[in-house]
């Protein structure tokens, strides 16, 4: 199935045009979540908060299937 990776800012929102197929949305969740951390090292790095951010994972049908903030993908 077709995901798409949309990253909420605050009230900003960042539509993922493309998506990505995954073969479920565990597989999805997963996906996000290693992103998540690519994207906070990218944002420590420039000296921007970290604050916020989540992805919100929505189907092929325009369901909202997750939401994951980025804060959670760090591990315990």
């Amino acid at each position: 199935m077709r995901y798409f990776f949309h990253i909420r800012d605050g009230e900003d929102l960042i539509l993922d045009q493309e998506g990505s197929y995954c073969a479920n949305l565990a597989v999805a969740i997963e996906e996000a979540k290693a992103d998540a951390r690519e994207l906070m090292a990218e944002r420590l790095r420039s000296g921007k908060e970290l604050d916020g951010q989540s992805f919100e994972i929505v189907d092929d049908t325009g369901r909202l299937a997750a939401v994951v903030r980025f804060k959670d993908a760090l591990p315990s």
